[in-house]
């Protein structure tokens, strides 16, 4: 299964001044967005996108439902 942040996207994303980090979800997914924060960083989600393969003919596999889930962690420097 191919997971993806739009290229596009996640440069616009870079270009205002955020950092990909990675994607995670749930107990991880918080665990280093409280600790991104507690580091001083400002703390963007982005949830994950699936590919056409895994979303055409309106049936969506298990794997896939775990996949709407995720977040992709971004991270910047707050502005103080």
């Amino acid at each position: 299964m191919s997971l993806r942040v739009p290229l596009k996207h996640s440069d616009e994303l870079q270009a205002a001044g955020w950092t990909r980090r990675f994607t995670a979800i749930g107990r991880r997914l918080n665990e280093a967005v409280e600790l991104y924060r507690q580091l001083g960083f400002e703390i963007l989600l982005d949830a994950v996108e699936l590919d056409d393969e895994h979303t055409d003919g309106g049936e969506i596999c298990r794997q896939c439902l775990v996949a709407f889930q995720a977040c992709t962690i971004y991270t910047r420097p707050c502005e103080r």
